[in-house]
């Protein structure tokens, strides 16, 4: 029988939703940590598919009414979560759903195609190219619910900032590492040592099913804990992808993961959060930033 996933579907009554819902929706829903969230509404992109967060700048795309779907880890948290955004934005409407896993890659394999961030190309399964360029490292994975498969802003960002640092010899963390489309880049690389870690075990299942599609190194493992109770050594680069609330409770963890002269990279919070994420993380500070619809991607050294 397939799983089903508690979802939520939100919706506005209009393309002029009223000000400040953009903003403060994705702040609501941050206090519930949403497994993903699925954007329904249409927007035409260029041919090929995403647009690349590096180069050129990214146009404004036509407004469009808000209309998400957002993924819950059980019923508990989605019920909590629709109360929270009832109370703060009573003009949405709000509709619990319940998505089977198989739906959710059916529409996984109908929209997605291969995305370019940095010198990483990330391609499904059924796109993979015969010659990517030279300089282009190609990046198999099987869209699924664990998070990162490459179209959404924030990890793209993180694999641009990636992209700029040298992996060669270098140990790597990526904690919530989701699909492992960050921990596949490094190995990728030429990183001596890379760790995955996330809390959930679908992520650590895609992870894993995404890493036998790749030609990798045997210097990649995916492990299933919370790095907030789990010791692990520093590391020369540690990559967090997570959420703006995550960020900021967890800043003394991953801080001390990074070694002295080491890299952070991390994004999963908008520009609202931002000063209060960058706080969090002082004494580090930032050498790079990437920002696209909103999301924003830090490299702190």
């Amino acid at each position: 029988m397939s799983r089903l996933w508690y979802a939520l579907q939100i919706e506005a009554p209009a393309v002029d939703v009223p000000a400040g819902v953009d903003v403060l929706l994705p702040v609501v829903l941050d206090d519930h940590s949403p497994l993903a969230i699925e954007d329904l509404a249409e927007r035409p992109l260029p041919p090929g598919g995403l647009w690349d967060p590096t180069f050129p700048p990214i146009p404004e795309p036509p407004p469009t009414p808000l209309r998400w779907r957002v993924f819950f880890a059980d019923d508990a948290a989605r019920r909590e979560a629709a109360a929270d955004i009832t109370a703060a934005m009573p003009e949405l409407t709000l509709t619990p759903v319940y998505v089977p896993d198989d739906d959710w890659a059916a529409r996984s394999q109908a929209s997605l195609t291969a995305v370019t961030a940095g010198r990483f190309m990330i391609a499904p399964p059924w796109q993979v190219p015969e010659s990517p360029a030279p300089d282009t490292t190609v990046i198999v994975i099987e869209p699924s619910m664990g998070f990162g498969t490459g179209h959404h802003p924030t990890t793209r960002m993180c694999l641009a900032l990636l992209s700029s640092l040298p992996c060669d010899g270098r140990r790597v963390l990526d904690m919530g590492t989701g699909s492992g489309v960050l921990a596949i880049a490094a190995a990728l690389s030429g990183a001596s040592e890379v760790i995955g870690v996330d809390v959930d075990q679908d992520a650590i299942d895609s992870a894993l099913t995404s890493a036998r599609l790749n030609p990798l190194p045997p210097v990649v493992q995916f492990v299933r804990a919370d790095f907030r109770q789990t010791p692990y050594a520093p590391a020369d680069i540690v990559c967090a992808n997570l959420t703006g609330g995550m960020l900021r409770t967890t800043a003394a963890e991953l801080r001390r993961l990074v070694r002295p002269g080491g890299t952070l990279v991390i994004s999963g919070f908008d520009r609202e959060e931002e000063p209060e994420v960058a706080r969090a993380f002082l004494p580090l500070q930032p050498r790079a930033r990437l920002e696209e619809a909103t999301w924003v991607a830090l490299q702190l050294t």
